[in-house]
């Protein structure tokens, strides 16, 4: 299927974002304006530097409206988990710095 296929540039994305046609039927599906400024960024949820059908309709979908109580406590754990996360890498960083002091 060869819409499946299709991929945007950030370069093409930046052309439609200039569409005013475009503008409105994001604002239509309730994309504030506010989501519209990095719109790519935020939907290339893989970090190809390229949106495919997928992501592109299942990130609008995603902002869409406000965002509801589950959405922000989910970002939130989503948050926590990372910063644990980094805690713990600059944990094992100190302990090679202080086993190379050591050697």
């Amino acid at each position: 299927n060869k819409i499946s296929q299709v991929e945007i540039t950030p370069l093409l994305f930046g052309h439609l974002k200039k569409d005013p046609q475009f503008h409105d039927i994001l604002t239509s599906l309730d994309v504030s304006d506010e989501d519209q400024l990095d719109l790519f960024e935020t939907l290339d949820v893989d970090g190809s530097g390229t949106l495919d059908l997928e992501e592109l309709v299942n990130g609008i979908a995603k902002l869409r409206g406000d965002a509801r109580r589950s959405d922000i406590v989910a970002v939130n754990l989503l948050i926590r988990s990372v910063q644990a996360d980094i805690r713990e890498m600059a944990d094992r960083v100190k302990a090679m710095d202080l086993r190379q002091l050591s050697l």
